[in-house]
């Protein structure tokens, strides 16, 4: 049973903080549905005639889909050791203060990941490339609603993100989507887009362009796109040339060391 990734914005960005319970009920839905992903037809059946076997020797139910749901969910439960609230909730805090600092991610440069968050309150950033689950965590962490975008059909790396996210009561913080950078479009405005230069390698140039006009028309004014993986050496191939002029109007691109070509989109048209 796939996790559901349904490419949506963050929830938070548009409703109250959710409360520690509601977090907590939604990490343990997310870690038994990725344990779920992965058993095997065989082994996901044996799991419910232990479940149905459990219920018969406690006390006679009148057996529903979601009483053995319900009893499969339990077993997972303790098969893998899951925390209950009180446990999570102070295991919370230690995980979160890990996901704010850079070195828990090995980000060598995160300063652009930074200044991508601190301008306002729980800004939307998009996230894609190689490093999304890095970038995702670190920005969530510090106080950005993400929505974090994978290659086509890298659904269990996206599941992982949910599941860590969860983890440290921040699944009203982010979305991810499997569908790849092509097939994703922005549904509320973004603060700001994380992503490397390889995400588009794939596409055709008619593609691209596209991609990068919905980008940009959602990006709101004095937004900001960070593009990682591009060195310095690298700057003046005809690919980054031809990628920048995509950014008709842009403010001209600034180097912020470390591989990342910062382009900001003008405050006022």
């Amino acid at each position: 049973m796939p996790l559901t990734l349904t490419c949506e914005t963050p929830l938070l960005m548009s409703t109250p903080t959710r409360s520690l319970k509601y977090e907590y009920a939604k990490y343990l839905d997310l870690e038994i549905d990725f344990y779920k992903e992965t058993m095997s037809r065989p082994a996901l059946m044996k799991l419910g005639d232990d479940a149905f076997a459990a219920m018969e020797a406690a006390i006679q139910l009148e057996l529903s889909e979601i009483v053995m749901n319900d009893a499969v969910n339990a077993l997972i439960m303790k098969r893998l050791k899951l925390p209950t609230y009180e446990r999570w909730r102070r295991n919370r805090l230690k995980v979160l203060e890990q996901f704010r600092r850079a070195d828990h991610w090995g980000l060598a440069s995160t300063l652009h990941l930074a200044d991508a968050v601190r301008p306002q309150d729980h800004p939307h950033v998009v996230v894609a490339g190689p490093h999304v689950e890095e970038r995702t965590l670190y920005l969530a962490a510090n106080g950005a609603h993400v929505t974090a975008l994978s290659d086509v059909d890298d659904e269990a790396l996206m599941s992982k993100v949910m599941v860590a996210a969860a983890q440290a009561g921040l699944s009203g913080q982010v979305a991810s989507c499997s569908d790849g950078l092509d097939v994703w479009s922005p549904s509320v405005p973004v603060r700001a887009v994380v992503w490397h230069a390889q995400v588009l390698d794939s596409l055709s140039a008619e593609r691209r362009t596209r991609v990068l006009a919905q980008l940009q028309d959602a990006t709101v004014a004095g937004g900001v796109h960070y593009i990682e993986g591009v060195p310095t050496e690298a700057r003046t191939t005809a690919s980054i040339r031809s990628l920048i002029a995509n950014y008709p109007g842009w403010h001209a691109p600034t180097d912020s060391g470390n591989g990342v070509i910062v382009l900001h989109k003008p405050r006022v048209a």
